[in-house]
């Protein structure tokens, strides 16, 4: 229960550490302050939304952030404050050491001031631990805030908000300052829009339909049944029935050796020929006693065949004979060795739209299966950033690709435990999956002025931050609210803007002042638009 004491009729005499009180503690409720802002003047413009207030405890003085501001209810002048309990600080006044949760509470009436620049800087602090600086307090550019890299990175972290707020920014600022720090670092960016192609210079691979290996031997049968026998009907059913027992043996003969071949399942990634594969399905085609059932098998060689000349999916049915270059194509998709270049892009701007989520479960299954397999004295961690996060784990278990809704899901669950990290980036949370999303130890909340987002991003976050929702809509482009394992308190912040030519290419274009001018070689313009339209290059 609350508990109110009348504010008293003139101001408080300064507090020993000579900052003079903005008021009184009024009521106390578990995490929560209730306190009077009797201060007028300078003292009163200190309080502000999200600024930290100090109060003298037994043991220490206890650090509370403004998260509500009112007149008082009957008119009179005094205004009152709602506060939210963030820790103490303990130890020698000149150097204090903040520490999470309070011991002892604030006695009613106790005096409440401005937390001085010291007890600022001690609170955001993160000490000896490694971090990265991403920018500064949102209302005091004098306070540093830093993130801690194995809180963030060792339970994963969210980037939420609007189309416009600057998640990309954000995203590819997080990025770049762990690769200042750690060039050795292995990050692999799925980039459905081509926003990150420039975004990190010479640190990154960019990889395109053009000069990506994904060779179709490391899809599981799930995965190639997408492209090659689409469609839950009943022909469907039985070209997928086809297809697995063939792949199987395929694999299988590929062997060479009949008891290894016993234990291969459909879905190891053990290279095969398709020429194999076509010859297996018309094996079976052979063996068939009434012409009616073939159907199933011409329409499976059918595709297949399609498939192979297609140069959309080169990169997935390749003209090249079969090698076995897993480690290779396991090293260039996660820069092991990095070789100066810890990131790589992966742009399905340019995929077909069918392919795409294929693409997306092949990698978030690679990289969960890296970890799995690995040497745990000897693995090297990985961050995997999944931009449009909704689109490939969404809310609705009706939506979406099943494989890879299935391998982001494990990722967030297990990932953790392999060495292996996930950033979900996205502009709608109310449609991303819920059990993803709380998995995410750190979460970085840009603008959101959806409701229903809002709502939804209140649901998985951590006890007692809640309150910092309010402030989401009124939040400006390039600032956050970071709240979770990855900041010692929930922390609004000003993120540190990226120089133009490592920013991504998420801008909209300007209507007023293309508009303006006439088009400069219009002839050429839409003659290069056709010629990558119709080569699917951009």
């Amino acid at each position: 229960m609350h508990r109110f004491l009348d504010p008293p009729p003139s101001p408080a005499p300064e507090t020993e550490s000579g900052s003079a009180p903005v008021g009184l503690v009024l009521a106390v409720d578990g995490a929560r302050l209730i306190c009077s802002l009797d201060a007028v003047g300078d003292v009163r413009e200190k309080v502000i939304i999200g600024g930290l207030l100090a109060v003298p405890t037994a043991v220490g003085t206890a650090i509370a952030v403004v998260h509500a501001m009112r007149e008082g209810r009957r008119g009179e002048d005094r205004g009152v404050l709602e506060l939210q309990l963030l820790g103490e600080l303990v130890g020698d006044a000149e150097a204090p050491v903040f520490r999470r949760g309070i011991s002892r509470y604030p006695h009613l009436a106790a005096p409440v001031r401005p937390a001085q620049v010291s007890e600022e800087r001690a609170v955001y602090a993160v000490g000896d631990r490694a971090a990265i600086r991403l920018g500064h307090l949102r209302y005091d550019p004098g306070v540093p805030v830093s993130v801690l890299v194995d809180d963030l990175l060792g339970k994963h972290f969210a980037v939420l908000g609007s189309t416009g707020c600057g998640k990309s920014s954000a995203v590819a600022l997080l990025v770049s300052r762990l690769v200042e720090h750690y060039p050795h670092a292995h990050v692999l960016v799925i980039d459905p829009h081509d926003e990150y192609a420039a975004a990190f210079g010479e640190r990154a691979l960019v990889l395109d339909p053009t000069s990506l290996e994904l060779p179709y031997w490391l899809l599981t049968f799930e995965e190639l049944a997408a492209i090659l026998a689409p469609g839950d009907d009943e022909r469907t059913y039985a070209e997928r029935a086809i297809l697995k027992d063939t792949v199987l043996r395929a694999r299988q003969r590929a062997c060479g050796d009949a008891e290894t071949a016993e234990l291969v399942s459909v879905d190891v990634p053990i290279p095969y020929r398709l020429s194999q594969l076509e010859e297996l399905i018309n094996e079976r085609l052979g063996t068939l006693d009434k012409p009616e059932g073939a159907a199933p098998y011409r329409h499976l060689l059918a595709r297949l065949a399609s498939a192979r000349t297609d140069p959309r999916y080169e990169f997935l049915f390749p003209k090249l004979s079969v090698r076995d270059n897993l480690a290779a194509i396991l090293g260039q998709l996660f820069r092991i060795p990095a070789d100066d270049r810890p990131v790589t892009v992966l742009n399905t701007s340019g995929m077909a739209s069918e392919i795409v989520d294929v693409v997306v479960s092949v990698l978030c299954r690679l990289v969960f299966e890296y970890g799995l397999w690995s040497d745990r004295r000897r693995v090297r961690p990985v961050l995997l950033v999944c931009e449009e996060a909704h689109r490939y784990v969404p809310n609705d278990p009706a939506l979406g690709f099943g494989p890879s809704r299935r391998a982001i899901d494990r990722l967030a669950k297990e990932g953790r435990k392999y060495g292996v990290s996930i950033c979900l980036v996205s502009q709608r949370p109310a449609e991303l999956s819920a059990s993803a999303l709380s998995q995410c130890g750190t979460v970085f909340a840009m603008r959101l002025s959806n409701e229903r987002d809002q709502n939804f991003i209140e649901k998985v976050l951590p006890d007692g931050s809640a309150w910092m929702l309010r402030a989401l809509p009124a939040l400006a482009a390039g600032e956050a609210l970071v709240i979770g394992e990855g900041v010692p308190v929930p922390v609004s912040v000003r993120l540190d803007p990226l120089p133009p030519e490592r920013r991504p290419a998420s801008a909209t274009p300007s209507f007023s002042r293309i508009w303006e001018r006439p088009p400069e070689d219009h002839r050429g313009l839409l003659e290069a638009t056709i010629r990558r339209w119709r080569r699917q290059k951009s």
